[in-house]
């Protein structure tokens, strides 16, 4: 949903940052501006609520002493680098308002060294220690879910944060093997039983648990314990979910050449039915610990 551009920051000894800003799909063909201008304007609208919307959630999950997700430095509007002055539309050619023109967004965030995980997961020496490896990134990610699952109040109602969207890309494995989740574009709040806008629904197929089909605003917080546990699935099979179909079954047949108390942990996220799976993050953890001991013997 954004390109990321590598920057030294000048104000801080020139130290390297990233740059999000939104994507638009490009050139006088553009899928999402072949419409109307309004349709146009809706696009690019909500576009930019996303980028608002994780730099918010950035914020306040960096506040409450989560360290392993990137920090954001700073926001600011500036000239867009995405979009073009006009475009050609289903009643002929159209100019996008200028105000959307000169008023992008842009999220400055630290940039940490490493790899995303859909690469490390190959490397051999990665998979020489997969079982203590996989436990090992399953416990710091179901730390950040625990935080993310605790129901807080919003006014008059409670609810609370599903990341949605987890996937090896989505990773990013430093040195030491330090895992740091990225890209909270597709962060999600529940509240009053279903997720909400922006960013309702933002899934991705082949991770996504089955619950989703059709029903992609009505998740919880167990959809984030079956996308750890296809994410997990991937790493070990090295098959990528999204070759399987929308909604895939993973088979646990697959998962060879890991401790069985590492497979049981897998399985058991992948469950169909979100009752059969895990009650809670924080459940998952006791089973993740004690399966990353059983690896480090």
């Amino acid at each position: 949903m954004g390109l990321l551009f590598e920057a030294l920051d000048t104000r801080c000894a020139e130290n390297k940052v990233l740059i999000k800003t939104t994507r638009y799909d490009a050139g006088p063909r553009a899928r999402a501006m072949r419409y109307t201008v309004d349709e146009a304007v809706a696009h690019i609208e909500q576009s930019r609520r996303i980028l608002e919307w994780e730099k918010k959630v950035l914020v306040r999950f960096r506040n409450e002493g989560l360290n392993n997700i990137p920090s954001a430095n700073h926001f600011f509007y500036d000239r867009s680098l995405t979009l073009d002055p006009a475009y050609e539309g289903k009643f002929g050619q159209y100019n996008i308002p200028s105000k959307y023109l000169s008023n992008e967004p842009f999220l400055v965030m630290e940039y940490i060294e490493g790899e995303i995980l859909e690469d490390a997961m190959k490397r051999p020496e990665f998979r020489a220690r997969l079982d203590e490896n996989l436990m090992g990134l399953a416990r710091e990610l179901l730390t950040i879910f625990i935080r993310m699952h605790r129901e807080k109040d919003f006014g008059p109602n409670t609810g609370y944060f599903i990341y949605q969207d987890l996937k090896p890309a989505n990773i990013l494995v430093s040195h030491h093997d330090y895992f740091t989740l990225i890209d909270f574009g597709g962060v999600t709040l529940r509240l009053g039983g279903k997720t909400t806008d922006p960013t309702a629904g933002c899934i991705t197929p082949g991770y996504a648990a089955p619950e989703a089909e059709g029903r992609e605003a009505y998740i919880d917080s167990r959809f984030d314990l079956y996308t750890l546990g296809a994410t997990l699935w991937h790493a070990v099979t090295q098959k990528d979910p999204r070759d399987l179909g929308e909604f895939p079954r993973l088979d646990p047949g697959q998962l060879k050449g890991i401790r069985p108390e590492t497979a049981r942990v897998i399985v058991r996220a992948l469950s169909s039915n979100p009752d059969a799976r895990y009650p809670s993050a924080a459940e998952m953890r006791k089973d993740v610990i004690a399966a990353l001991r059983a690896a480090r013997g």
